[in-house]
């Protein structure tokens, strides 16, 4: 941000405010989460040390991509322990052995570990097509990339980490 960060604030919170909330307003249940959501924006860029670097709708656009996978994240996280703590009240007792639980565990781990060595921006592409479910021509227009090019980032990501999944000891 330049040398006046409060008014420089002021003029990205001016000019992107409206484009943030169509955009968290397409993504989350409700439009106080998109407002806080974009409010998480700002905040996040106030705290950014962006030197005198003109402030990009790219980059303002990538923090809320973030917040959106961070967001649908922590919500599946814990609508599986909730649907885990319903199960086990109501199954008594697990029906899995520990050896495969813990197998499933170190199998989970590695698919996360190969998923975090993709390189940017097949990771975040990855992601939010796999896990967020975001459609393709989406992922392409806020990215501003092809569909042929989301595809090939979709494509290079399940090489790589097939790759990384057969390897495993």
């Amino acid at each position: 941000m330049t040398a006046e960060p409060a008014s420089e604030l002021e003029r990205l919170t001016r000019k992107f405010r409206p484009p943030l909330i169509a955009f968290f307003s397409r993504r989350v249940a409700s439009l106080a989460e998109a407002e806080d959501m974009t409010q998480e924006v700002f905040l996040r860029l106030s705290n950014a040390q962006r030197g005198d670097e003109e402030t990009s709708a790219a980059y303002i656009f990538r923090i809320a991509a973030n917040l959106v996978t961070d967001r649908a994240r922590h919500d599946r996280v814990r609508r599986n322990f909730a649907d885990a703590v319903r199960s086990d009240a109501s199954a008594g007792v697990d029906g899995f052995d520990p050896f495969r639980i813990a197998s499933a565990r170190e199998s989970i781990s590695i698919l996360w570990a190969a998923i975090q060595a993709l390189p940017e921006p097949t990771q975040q592409i990855f992601i939010l097509y796999r896990v967020e479910n975001i459609p393709k021509q989406t992922i392409a227009d806020n990215f501003g990339f092809h569909l042929r090019t989301v595809d090939k980032h979709i494509s290079r990501a399940l090489v790589f980490l097939a790759r990384r999944m057969e390897r495993r000891p």
